[in-house]
């Protein structure tokens, strides 16, 4: 081979060690590169390598398939092992977030429930579902525990639930689909009827035989949307009673489940936020990776009257008041607007502590309680009077 020959017009092959498909003249090929300048080389046998690559990925290539270049560093990674999953991170740990959020504003009200659920061997779905009850009378309640208040249930697995609502969804396009069809129709078939008035006689009878024909292609098509709309519907109900089951029932197998997973909002927000797709342990196993938001205000509360209470000396109502008036402004300051919460609304917990001491309850429970209590007296309207109270029995 002639290195010597113009290759192109205008364009000369230099040597095998030095080759440019660019004038010598030319330094860069764009604007501020210069990575053909003459001091950049190419070995030739390395252009061939690479021709030769690209050529066998070309034949190795299936039909319909797009080109994949030598240089591609964007190449598709082969698919995973294992079971596939469709729901995907960032809606779950969206999901976890939610459930954490709730929970940890509820726990004063059902922590303690739960806990007994997981001591108590004998306990059922209907125990799980009663504990929720109380996160249903709460004023921020967004929802998200919906499925625990249905009366009825369904028994079912959460690949059931799954299908049954990709099934619905399919029902609703095809509802959707016959939707279109007939306003189609409809739009034809009015545009016909002027047509008896205008029409000549002899094709008078042809125009009514075709309004006809439409109005019972319009029949069928209704008669179908009224029977796929009656099986989605029930479907539906299908679907909630069996999610109704699934959140119960993997959420009692969670509790029970001793040992290594642990009974507190953010673990329990992790067995729930894959639900009713797909079971407590995967959905644990994969939100037990992904982090946490601080706490909410509600269950740092608890946490910080919970450890106090472990501490207190007496049970009368005076001995619990002046226990936390004097131990309260020792909590640390890293406890931050907490801390500050306590002790700018030492009214509202002296009143919860007397409340709480007239409330029936179960050994181990008052921690729970008073917190309720406490945080429900923070949040109601206060008359001018008890907002001047309140300043006053302030801690400073």
């Amino acid at each position: 081979m002639n290195f010597d020959q113009e290759a192109f017009p205008g364009e000369t092959i230099g040597s095998p060690q030095n080759i440019s498909w660019r004038n010598p003249e030319i330094k860069a090929e764009l604007p501020g590169e210069d990575f053909l300048s003459g001091t950049a080389r190419f070995p030739l046998d390395k252009i061939l390598s690479i021709e030769m690559k690209q050529l066998n990925i070309t034949k190795k290539r299936k039909p319909g398939k797009p080109p994949i270049s030598a240089f591609s560093s964007t190449l598709m990674e082969k698919p995973k092992r294992g079971r596939p999953t469709w729901i995907p991170d960032n809606y779950l740990l969206g999901r976890r977030n939610e459930w954490t959020s709730l929970l940890e504003e509820c726990w004063p009200e059902i922590g303690w429930h739960l806990l007994q659920i997981r001591k108590n061997p004998t306990t059922t779905i209907d125990d799980v579902r009663k504990a929720f009850q109380r996160v249903k009378e709460k004023p921020h309640n967004p929802g998200l525990a919906q499925a625990f208040y249905r009366e009825t249930f369904e028994t079912a697995t959460p690949i059931e639930v799954h299908r049954n609502r990709v099934r619905g969804g399919e029902l609703q396009g095809e509802i959707l689909r016959l939707q279109t069809k007939v306003t189609e129709i409809e739009r034809s078939k009015n545009e016909l009827n002027p047509l008896l008035k205008t029409a000549a006689p002899e094709y008078r009878t042809t125009v009514q035989e075709e309004i006809r024909r439409r109005q019972e292609t319009l029949d069928q098509l209704q008669s179908e949307i009224n029977r796929l709309t009656i099986e989605g519907r029930d479907l539906d109900k299908k679907s909630l009673d069996q999610e109704t089951y699934v959140y119960s029932s993997e959420l009692l197998d969670y509790l029970r489940s001793r040992g290594r997973y642990a009974v507190n909002p953010q673990s329990v927000a992790n067995a729930l936020a894959g639900l009713p797709r797909m079971a407590w342990r995967q959905s644990h196993l994969r939100c037990s990776r992904m982090p946490l938001n601080e706490p909410r205000l509600h269950y740092q509360v608890l946490e910080v009257i919970s450890k106090m209470w472990k501490r207190r000396r007496g049970a009368s109502k005076e001995a619990l008041t002046e226990f936390f008036k004097i131990q309260l402004p020792k909590l640390p300051k890293k406890l931050g607007y907490t801390r500050d919460f306590l002790l700018g609304n030492f009214r509202d917990l002296r009143l919860a502590i007397e409340e709480s001491l007239g409330t029936k309850h179960e050994d181990g429970e008052a921690p729970y309680l008073l917190t309720s209590i406490f945080m429900r007296n923070t949040r109601n309207q206060k008359s001018p009077l008890e907002a001047m109270l309140a300043e006053q029995e302030k801690i400073l």
